[in-house]
């Protein structure tokens, strides 16, 4: 089935099945209080994108005990969003980043968003556009008893979660 240029699947497997060079992937999660957005990415592929992206990180000193960790967070949150049914930004915050633990070969970003309803939209474009211009994302989408997934590019539609019901 095909909705909004994405292509769904009726069962989500595990993401981290497929990551791999110029695909990552996004597994996320409804709670009582919106989404846990958990964006994994192989560590060649960050390296590639953090280095295109060094003037954000000027002056940064990445030395200091978790400031990488802290960078890698902000560079995945500043590119990824989720917003409700209106256009509202949904509020997020990063709760984890890092070396994968799950993957030696990966970096994980772990998000939470507060979204209010439960029609809310993720979109991950930037952060694609930021990869490469080859880069995918298996989106991996749990509500309650419903799952699915979602292939992405930096040119595809934001993916609305309303679709997993």
């Amino acid at each position: 089935m095909a909705v909004a240029g994405a292509t769904l699947a009726a069962t989500a497997g595990e993401p981290g099945n497929y990551l791999q060079k110029d695909i990552s992937t996004a597994k996320i999660v409804e709670t009582s209080r919106g989404y846990v957005v958990d964006v994994s990415i192989l560590a060649s592929d960050f390296e590639e994108m953090f280095q295109k992206s060094f003037n954000e990180r000027r002056g940064v000193d990445l030395s200091v005990p978790g400031a990488l960790e802290l960078e890698i967070g902000r560079f995945v949150a500043n590119r990824v969003t989720m917003r409700g049914a209106d256009g509202t930004p949904c509020p997020g915050k990063v709760k984890r980043s890092g070396e994968d633990p799950g993957n030696d070969e990966g970096v994980l970003v772990s998000m939470s968003f507060e979204c209010p309803g439960h029609d809310a939209v993720y979109d991950a474009n930037k952060l694609l556009a930021t990869h490469s211009s080859r880069a995918w994302q298996v989106v991996t989408i749990s509500r309650g008893n419903a799952h699915g997934q979602a292939m992405i590019n930096a040119e595809s539609p934001p993916v609305r979660l309303a679709e997993f019901r």
